[in-house]
Order: structure tokens, then C-alpha cells, then sequence
């Protein structure tokens, strides 16, 4: 053995004697990081919690929290572990994948605007400990899909609005900003009394198991007994206000301000594109906001937190989502191979 050779061997155990074993690993994975302790959630010990990856390389690092979808009453920070929790952290951004309170079947439990307030809550920690997790506090996305997708366009559109940070005064970083540089959303919900009425119909997936609706679930009853839940809950009100065809009366909001990445399924049966995301970027578009609009075609719902990026680069075909084992499977590219380039691009440029 020449004397290189066994310089370098002696230097490469010593690494593994004083550093982990992932020394060499292109991210990192921080599981159940507590963001929050609410008082008002069910069990008064419930903890908030996330999941936070974080890129091996020095930073800072733009970052983007992520919410998963589940009708505001499914689904955990776990959502986005086999997708991209990983696959944007090898890329470079911290990815915050949250839990929030969800409400139960029934309308035993509504969440509305609790499960807003926590993710308020878990943007306040992100920011708040910037340096920790090495991330450029100036520079934090939101995203989501579904219900997500609905909390993220939320969470933009009412920047630092008191009414939704001053709740828990009692916060660690109860006063730091939870103003975003960008919005991700997945087929989200955007017009709140639209998507009840279409959860009616007995095409929608889960209308047969199910006495009351997941709107009724999350609000305590229909729209016509929280008119105004509905209403405040619905991103697509904020916009319409802020119209410029509205003239001296539009309203200003700064979410608007930022770029916008709306994609969502062209066959979905769940949240209907033609119901909720394309009016929803055709409002945004009038109110003069920078939207990227990806209609991912011969999919319907469930893919963005519930399917695999491959690295394929062909379009989406033969794919469908499996009940039973919460996977949405496809026999070739998956709607987040279609989506997964046009998203890079979007952060880049945006963050």
C-alpha cells in the first residue's frame, strides 16, 4: 500500500469516527420539530409539529413551507416525505412540511380559522429560526395541494393581517412577519360555497360515506348557516376585491404582489379546475398578479402529495390513484414529473 493511499484511508476513518455517518448526504431530515403548542386544539397536550429538510450545504437557502391537502381533516406532515420534502431539498431549498388541527366527520370539530392560525403559526417559526435551519428569511414560498393549496393561497393573501397573527400572543415569535415571496398551489380549493355545492353532487368521490360534507365539517354547517366563514375562508374573494377593473375602489393587497404557481389536474373529480383553479388564476391575472398556470393533462387529484417524480420527462399516462393504499400510481411519467421542471424554474426565478 503506497503512503497516499494510506493517508487517505486514515483520513476518511477519522471522519466517520467524528462526524455521522450522512456527513456526505445532500440533505438533512429534522422530524417532528415543534412549531406551536394551541391551547383551543382538541387535546390541550397536543404539540404542532413538522417535518423540516434541510439541503447539507452551508446556505442560506430560499425555503418553502409546504401543507398537506385531506379535506381539512386527513393527512399529516409526512405527506411530502417520499416526494418533495426530498427532492427540493437535493436542490438546494428547506422544505417545512407541517401538521395542522383538522376537523372531524360529523361537524363535531370545526377548524375554521384555527387550522389558518397554525399555519400562521409554523411561518412565525420558520422565519423565527432562520439561522438554525439555515434559511434566507427573505426569501420563504408557501405551498400546498388541495386543502393545502387553499392555506397557502390564504396565507398569501392575508400577509400579516392582525386578525390572523395576534391570536396566540403567547408564541415564541408571536411578532415576526409572516409576509411570502411566492405561493405553490395544487388544485386547491379557492371559492369555498362552489366546492360544497359540488361535494353534494353524488359524483363527487365522497359523497356516499359521509352525513354532512367535508365544507360542513370544517365550518359547522353549510353555507347558509356560516355565510361569512365561507366567505372569509374563500382566497378567491380576496382577489376579485382587488380587480383592477374595479377602479378607485379596488382594493390593495399585497399578495398580489407576489408570483403565483397554480397548477391542478384537467380530469379532476374532486376539486373541478373549471369550478375553482382556472377562475382562480383568471381572477388573479385581472387583479394584475404574476401567475404561472400548469394544467396537467389526463390526471385528476391527489398526485401532488400522493405521487412519485420519477425524472421521466414524457406527459402522464395510465395513471390512477389507489384508495386503498393512498398512492397514486402511474405505469409511466407522473403528473409530478410533468410539474416537477416547470416548479424549479418558478423558484428559481421567484426566490
Amino acid at each position: 500500500m503506497t503512503k497516499r493511499l494510506s493517508i487517505i484511508i486514515s483520513i476518511i476513518y477519522f471522519s466517520f469516527l467524528v462526524y455521522p455517518a450522512d456527513i456526505f448526504a445532500e440533505y438533512f431530515v429534522f422530524e417532528d420539530v415543534i412549531y406551536a403548542k394551541h391551547a383551543d386544539v382538541p387535546d390541550s397536550n397536543l404539540f404542532l409539529k413538522g417535518d423540516m429538510y434541510v439541503p447539507s450545504s452551508q446556505g442560506p437557502h430560499p425555503a418553502i413551507m409546504l401543507m398537506h391537502g385531506g379535506s381539512w381533516q386527513l393527512g399529516d406532515e409526512n405527506f411530502y416525505a417520499d416526494d418533495w420534502g426530498p427532492y427540493l431539498a437535493e436542490r438546494g431549498y428547506v422544505v417545512f412540511s407541517i401538521q395542522y388541527r383538522l376537523s372531524k366527520p360529523g361537524g363535531t370539530y370545526p377548524t375554521w380559522p384555527g387550522c389558518l392560525l397554525d399555519s400562521k403559526a409554523a411561518l412565525q417559526f420558520l422565519r423565527g429560526n432562520a439561522t438554525k435551519f439555515k434559511v434566507d428569511a427573505d426569501k420563504i414560498a408557501v405551498g400546498g395541494d388541495s386543502a393545502g393549496g387553499q392555506l397557502a393561497a390564504l396565507l398569501a393573501l392575508t400577509q400579516d393581517w392582525p386578525a390572523y397573527t395576534q391570536k396566540y400572543a403567547n408564541n415564541p415569535f408571536a411578532n415576526v412577519s409572516t409576509k411570502v415571496q411566492a405561493v405553490v398551489s395544487a388544485y386547491g380549493v379557492f371559492n369555498m360555497p362552489s366546492w360544497w355545492l359540488w361535494t353534494k353532487n353524488p359524483k363527487f368521490d365522497w359523497a356516499p360515506y359521509g352525513m354532512t360534507t367535508f365544507a360542513e365539517d370544517f365550518f359547522g354547517g353549510t353555507p347558509m348557516d356560516a355565510p361569512a366563514a365561507y366567505f372569509e375562508a374563500s382566497p378567491i374573494n380576496y382577489v376579485r376585491g382587488s380587480a383592477k377593473s374595479l377602479g378607485n375602489v379596488s382594493l390593495q393587497n399585497d399578495g398580489i404582489r407576489v408570483p403565483w404557481f397554480i397548477t391542478w389536474g384537467m380530469e379532476d373529480p374532486d376539486v373541478p379546475a373549471e369550478g375553482q383553479s382556472v377562475p382562480f388564476v383568471e381572477a388573479l391575472k385581472e387583479a394584475g398578479a404574476n401567475v404561472t398556470a400548469v394544467p396537467v393533462p389526463r390526471v385528476g387529484h391527489y398526485w401532488f402529495n400522493l405521487g412519485k417524480i420519477t425524472g421521466q420527462s414524457d406527459d402522464p399516462s395510465d395513471c390512477y390513484f389507489d384508495y386503498k393504499k393512498l398512492e397514486h400510481i402511474c405505469t409511466g411519467a407522473t403528473p409530478n414529473d410533468y410539474v416537477a421542471p416547470k416548479l424549479l424554474k418558478f423558484l428559481k426565478d421567484n426566490l
